[in-house]
């Protein structure tokens, strides 16, 4: 009842309330403008503005920097397992850094696009329509903040190993702190490094979940859409005119959902790119972590650290087939409508407008890879590869080794 009224978009409202599709975007959107991206308040110019300078200054610039400069200055320090968990949490993090300014720089392309979904909306006239969206709108919140769920655990399960083992997780590089000299200086670099993995971890939730949020609402528009199109001419009293009328305005709502898509590609593309490049490169890094090198604490937290990957990619890239899926049942729909008896102005119409619904809607990934299911699997399979490296080089055993020559000098 509580998270009713705080959240209310997380639930599914009745059917007789108006659709707001926008509103599958609300709490993500509330996000980004906590990543400090969005143009400052006039009231709380200052607050923002100072927000977003120690956010982006400690999780977009500075994190990165950290974790290179800690490599360069006690790498010798490592163990093989505590340079793997750091190794595979930095590539991440220079990805995640992408990201961000991507999004940053393209961020009023989601007010467009939330635009053209209240153009969809006024197209919605039956209950059963709205509810449809309603629906969207509440799974579509859920999923945000299940996002938000796993990588705020994966952040604070990082700060739990470290209180345990009585070390800096990732001992990044803090300019006159050395967590080995006091309890104090221990406290302060566990304090900045969970600091900036939580903003980190926020951020990436908001540009890892944004094109499912969009895209959930979008394939219930396409749903909603090929209903009407199966009803087109099924009216005897309709005359042809009408008929025709109502066939060129499905051609104008196929036209905006294209709008639609096309205001969310060059944000996608950007993203998912970036996304695809490492995360085979981090999945491998971490199956050698978990299976070679990792104590239980460091495990857990490993794997924490692996479903957040797999969340980069695996449900949008999921989705992008069902929107094929959707696409190709657009023309089905069209094709089951009375076109039989129309005239021959409107088959015509209906002949072109049948070819641009069998044109499926796709996204690419800075026209390089298609985004898919089949992608992911070839970017994840990297991972094994990765790992099947590893073993037969016997890199691990080489490394363990030179760990034990270390402490015994």
């Amino acid at each position: 009842m509580v998270l009713h009224k705080i959240f209310p978009s997380m639930y599914t409202i009745p059917e007789g309330e108006p659709a707001c599709s926008r509103n599958a975007t609300l709490y993500l959107l509330r996000c980004i403008f906590l990543m400090g991206v969005r143009q400052p308040p006039a009231r709380f110019f200052l607050v923002y503005c100072l927000w977003s300078f120690v956010l982006n200054l400690s999780s977009t610039f500075y994190q990165p920097i950290a974790f290179m400069t800690g490599y360069i200055s006690h790498l010798s320090e490592l163990s093989p397992g505590e340079f793997l968990s750091s190794l595979q949490v930095a590539v991440n993090a220079c990805s995640c850094s992408v990201k961000v300014l991507i999004v940053g720089a393209l961020v009023s392309h989601f007010d467009e696009a939330n635009n053209i979904l209240d153009e969809m909306d006024k197209r919605l006239t039956q209950p059963s329509e709205r509810l449809r969206v309603h629906r969207a709108v509440s799974r579509s919140n859920r999923i945000f903040f299940f996002y938000m769920a796993v990588y705020i655990l994966y952040a604070t399960n990082t700060l739990i190993a470290t209180i345990v083992m009585g070390k800096p997780m990732y001992q990044n590089y803090y300019p006159y702190l050395d967590w080995r000299s006091s309890s104090w200086h221990l406290g302060l670099q566990s304090g900045l490094e969970f600091f900036a993995m939580a903003g980190a971890c926020f951020q990436d939730v908001c540009v890892d979940c944004y094109p499912v949020n969009f895209v959930l609402v979008l394939r219930a528009h396409m749903s909603i859409f090929a209903d009407r199109l199966r009803q087109l001419g099924k009216d005897p009293d309709e005359s042809h005119e009408k008929r025709y009328e109502q066939l060129v305005q499905c051609i104008q709502d196929h036209k905006t959902i294209l709008r639609f898509v096309d205001c969310l590609r060059p944000v996608i593309s950007g993203t998912i790119f970036v996304e695809f490049l490492v995360v085979g490169m981090v999945l491998g890094f971490t199956l050698i972590n978990i299976v070679l090198f990792a104590n239980l604490g460091s495990a857990i937290a490993a794997l924490f650290f692996m479903a957040v990957v797999l969340l980069e990619t695996t449900p949008f890239c999921i989705l992008c087939n069902y929107l094929t899926d959707d696409c190709y049942n657009l023309a089905n729909a069209l094709f089951q409508s009375n076109w039989i008896d129309g005239e021959q102005r409107y088959k015509k119409t209906l002949m072109y407008f049948l070819q641009k619904l069998q044109q499926p809607i796709t996204f690419m990934a800075m026209n390089v890879f298609p985004i898919s299911v089949g992608t992911n699997i070839i970017v994840t399979k990297f991972s094994f590869s990765v790992f099947t490296l590893v073993k037969q080089m016997n890199i691990a055993e080489k490394l363990s080794k030179a760990d034990e020559d270390d402490k015994f000098n």
